[in-house]
């Protein structure tokens, strides 16, 4: 797993803490915005930027 993928894991995972049903992986149905901001936050591509061998973030291609 690349660095922004388990950079991309650790912050879907701190937002599912921010909901109730999320946190305890409960599978009842609910409006949850959380959820969306999640979705959009696995989606995020772009090419990393390394320095001296160390992650300092993305590139983000214009569209």
């Amino acid at each position: 797993m690349s660095e922004i993928e388990k950079r991309k894991s650790n912050i879907v995972y701190q937002l599912r803490g921010l909901c109730a049903h999320c946190a305890t992986q409960s599978r009842k149905q609910h409006m949850c915005p959380v959820q969306q901001i999640a979705l959009r936050v696995k989606q995020l591509q772009g090419v990393p930027l390394v320095v001296n061998s160390q992650f300092k973030g993305m590139l983000w291609a214009a569209k």
